[in-house]
């Protein structure tokens, strides 16, 4: 069952149902798959960004990271639509797909994030699951990193690995397209872009208290963080798109007709 919310078909899983399918896709070696996990910033990107909205189209499973997300469906639910069942945070699904590396042999890889942090992360998920299976870690010098040679390395050192599920965070949309440019060379089963989960995992980003996360305040203290880098892209960005969001949901609601996207969709949809 796949959900539209602002031109995107997101999968409706559980966090659980979510793992047990990248495990299956990471089990299977016909072709390259990769995951999105969709919150409301990269609804705003995928509004204006035809490119990273392809990509999104060709995603192997789409999940809902953030808590506007799951409350657009539920509001898309009352004009015909289908709730999202929860939210798959990506910082969560991280630590679950580490569990499933510790309990059943996967192999991961960590690519991107700060210089250092990734290394850090590994440490992080060994001391909490010593069996996990880490392959390799590679953060791409920042001011080579769109050289051929660069670009090479990164692909030829992932390729060496050979892992099971490839972890990449460059942050949105760069690690999303830089997946859909490369999986057919790099052959990893699944890929999955995790944003900043390398920096919260090491304990280089605090991550909000469980009460804030369940009742969709996380990017309230995420903003306490940083407010610098942030005030743009939640005040500027992010609030107004999903106040337009809620107003066309409504509208849509009171003519009492399904809501349907605004654009093309996904070519998932006719699969």
């Amino acid at each position: 069952m796949k959900v539209p919310i602002a031109n995107v078909l997101f999968d409706n899983v559980t966090m659980a149902q979510a793992v047990d399918q990248i495990v299956a896709m990471s089990r299977k070696r016909d072709k390259a798959r990769f995951v999105c996990t969709g919150n409301l910033d990269h609804l705003v990107m995928l509004d204006r960004d035809t490119e990273f909205a392809d990509v999104y189209h060709c995603a192997d499973l789409v999940l809902a990271d953030g808590a506007p997300v799951v409350w657009l469906s539920r509001l898309y639910s009352g004009a015909g639509g289908q709730p999202i069942q929860e939210r798959v945070a990506g910082s969560d699904l991280f630590w679950e797909l580490a569990k499933a590396s510790h309990e059943q042999g996967l192999t991961l890889f960590f690519l991107g994030g700060v210089p250092g942090v990734a290394d850090r992360a590994r440490e992080a998920v060994l001391a909490r699951y010593p069996n996990a299976k880490i392959c390799g870690t590679y953060c791409p010098p920042f001011e080579t990193f769109k050289t051929e040679e660069e670009q090479a390395r990164i692909r030829e050192t992932v390729s060496a690995a050979a892992p099971d599920i490839l972890m990449v965070a460059f942050g949105a949309p760069k690690q999303e397209k830089w997946i859909a440019a490369n999986r057919d060379l790099i052959q990893v089963p699944v890929s999955i872009g995790v944003g900043g989960s390398f920096e919260m995992a090491a304990g280089q980003v605090r991550r909000a208290p469980v009460w804030m996360r369940r009742s969709g305040l996380e990017w309230m203290f995420r903003f306490i963080q940083e407010p610098g880098r942030l005030y743009q892209r939640y005040f500027v960005n992010d609030l107004p798109f999903l106040a337009k969001l809620i107003v066309r949901t409504l509208i849509a609601r009171l003519a009492r007709k399904p809501y349907r996207p605004s654009g093309g969709v996904s070519n998932r949809e006719a699969a």
